[in-house]
């Protein structure tokens, strides 16, 4: 019976024992299950213990190495050691060496929440240095770092080496709760293809239903075996990108219907824009517009298909384009290109923003060819108008002198087409006026030529101070016009021959 009981008891001592240890696990396994994402505390580092000789380290324990190890220098030695700590000890001695023949140096930090000390213990040409750290002023910078990371406002995630989610912060639950995404450890982003050191990934997020869609950039960083990836939002980006894509658009399909050439060509003068009408004029193929080519490319191509006029020899070709480039950066380019063919091009050259500049090329063939033909028959009229024999000036509504023949220029020694300004009836009729005999005539013509309602023909004589006598006839000819005839009468009032 007694047996029985001490079985008894030492069968429930260990059925106990082994209901506390599963408690204990179990326990262990919901506190790493609730809290994946908080690291377990650092424990504290060891001493880090430096030996010098002469500013130069000779000896060095695990926990000074791995100080050395975050110092961006080629050589560890006093210097460098002196700037990795002069941060929190502005006192650290700029260079080795004993005051005494034993001189040992205590320094505090200059923060009054750290307690780490350096001791410089120094003799001839040797020094230990001694750092104890303080690990509360590391705890708490790791600890503000870990909630800035987790309460920044762009999604953070870490994936281990199986491509699994560890660790992600509250933003980015946040977006995958908003497209109606589920679940800890499912991916919102596919970063197969993204590894650290890559340019920024930008990506696509649809949520379930298709609702919303949201783009992000995304950055890969190596943290240990693990990587980091940093997201930021892109929908602007985006936006602005495809508003300028269709504003391009917009316009390309406007300058396609332009009849001028139109190039654009960049900062780096390379081709960025142009029309069919381009194509048109110059000659140049499509597929060698299409593929940027540069500024002095281009015009090399139009001088190939000749549409460029033949250069005068005194200066290169590569200077010529230069002095076009040059005038059209200023706005200050307008020529007109008339080509051997018989085509006449205007060309002019502006600058554009951002550096860039713009060409335009328009053929005005139809328009010089009017213009030569406008001057040729001008030309006759006054060939015709010369061979009058009384002197003829035409004024238009508003006194415009419009034009004469050789026989007024001879009659009243003047030449209207060479005064600076414009000559009018007025300059004419002082001129008249200087040379005749007052006569009241000039007030009456002044009242005719400027009139808009008696429109009749007359006629009046006029007496020169040198006694000549000439007769004046006024016609008035369509669209308001009026025509003046002097002619110099003989005393019987016949006609006078006049020799040109």
């Amino acid at each position: 019976m007694i047996l029985f009981s001490a079985l008894f008891f030492v069968l429930l001592f260990f059925l106990c024992l082994a209901a506390a240890v599963v408690m204990y696990q179990s326990r262990e396994t919901d506190r790493q299950t609730t809290h994946p994402l908080v690291e377990p505390p650092s424990q504290p580092p060891q001493v880090a213990r430096f030996l010098f000789r002469a500013g130069a380290l000779v000896d060095a324990n695990p926990a000074a190495l791995r100080l050395c190890s975050e110092v961006p220098a080629e050589r560890f030695d006093w210097e460098a050691l002196r700037q990795k700590l002069s941060a929190s000890f502005p006192d650290f001695p700029y260079a080795q060496g004993a005051s005494q023949k034993r001189d040992v140096t205590v320094l505090k930090s200059n923060n009054p929440n750290d307690a780490s000390i350096v001791t410089l213990d120094q003799w001839n040409d040797v020094a230990r240095v001694t750092l104890e750290q303080d690990i509360a002023p590391d705890l708490a910078r790791r600890t503000a770092i870990f909630q800035a990371m987790f309460q920044a406002p762009n999604p953070i995630w870490k994936i281990n080496t199986k491509g699994v989610i560890v660790w992600r912060n509250t933003a980015y639950k946040s977006l995958g709760a908003s497209l109606g995404f589920t679940g800890d450890s499912q991916p919102l982003f596919d970063t197969t293809t993204l590894s650290p050191g890559d340019p920024p990934l930008r990506f696509k997020l649809s949520s379930r239903d298709n609702t919303q869609i949201h783009w992000f950039n995304v950055t890969a960083v190596r943290a240990g075996p693990d990587i980091m990836f940093y997201a930021t939002e892109a929908d602007a980006e985006v936006s602005a990108l495809d508003a300028r894509r269709s504003f391009v658009q917009t316009f390309s399909k406007t300058f396609a219907q332009l009849s001028t050439g139109l190039a654009i060509f960049d900062q780096n003068q390379s081709l960025v824009l142009f029309n069919p009408a381009l194509i048109e004029l110059t000659g140049v193929s499509a597929d060698f517009l299409s593929n940027r080519c540069d500024l002095f490319a281009f015009f090399d191509h139009m001088r190939e298909h000749h549409v460029i006029p033949t250069s005068n020899g005194q200066t290169s070709w590569h200077a010529q384009v230069s002095q076009i480039v040059q005038e059209a950066q200023l706005g200050a380019y307008c020529e007109t290109w008339t080509l051997p063919t018989g085509v006449t091009y205007k060309v002019s050259g502006r600058p554009h923003p951002d550096g860039a500049l713009v060409f335009l090329i328009e053929d005005i063939t139809s328009e010089i060819t009017v213009t030569r033909r406008f001057r040729s028959e001008l030309e006759q009229v006054y060939g015709v108008l010369d061979t009058v024999e009384g002197a003829l000036v035409l004024f238009s509504p508003t006194g415009q002198l419009h034009m004469c023949n050789q026989a007024y220029r001879d009659m009243w020694k003047s030449d209207p087409d060479r005064t600076f300004a414009k000559y009018t009836f007025f300059d004419a009729l002082q001129h008249w006026q200087v040379d005749c005999r007052p006569s009241p005539v000039w007030s009456k013509l002044k009242n005719r030529i400027l009139s808009t309602s008696d429109r009749s023909a007359w006629s009046a004589s006029l007496t020169k101070i040198t006694g000549e006598v000439l007769t004046m006839e006024v016609t008035p000819v369509a669209g308001g016009v009026t025509l003046l005839t002097f002619k110099e009468i003989n005393p019987v009032g016949l006609p006078l021959t006049t020799t040109h």
